[in-house]
């Protein structure tokens, strides 16, 4: 099953320091050619945060550095870009907020799990709060 990748898990994968990283790697050396999906939000995550000083430890990269780190990983045989949202992803996207209350990652969680949903992919991250969403095929990782 193709599995779409969170922030957290592409940017741990990125920072050799990160706290997750060896977890991340871990989960990443057993993706197999195209099995791990990216979108338009998570790549201006990870541009956002490997830019930001205070994410980067004080040392931010560059955005030409930056862009090249995001190549390297969409480059990679493993990774594919996800299909466009579907008519369904809306509906979903709805669905999924309906009744919350906002909080700051509110919509970029809900737009990638209802991503996910509609295009029947998994959706693979650190951060337990995908779960309140209902998804199908959720992947937790432990850091």
């Amino acid at each position: 099953m193709i599995k779409l990748a969170d922030i957290n898990v592409v940017f741990a994968l990125l920072v050799d320091g990160h706290e997750h990283h060896p977890a991340a790697w871990a989960w990443w050396e057993k993706q197999p050619e195209a099995g791990v999906a990216w979108a338009l939000p998570v790549k201006l995550g990870i541009l956002r945060l490997l830019s930001n000083a205070r994410t980067m430890q004080g040392e931010p990269l560059e955005p030409e550095k930056a862009l090249d780190a995001w190549e390297k990983f969409a480059s990679d045989p493993r990774t594919r870009e996800a299909e466009f949202p579907s008519i369904a992803h809306e509906s979903v996207l709805r669905r999924l907020v309906s009744g919350r209350k906002t909080t700051p990652n509110l919509w970029t969680d809900a737009w990638l799990a209802a991503l996910a949903e509609s295009l029947t992919i998994g959706l693979t991250s650190f951060d337990a709060g995908f779960r309140s969403f209902g998804l199908r095929n959720f992947e937790q990782l432990q850091g």
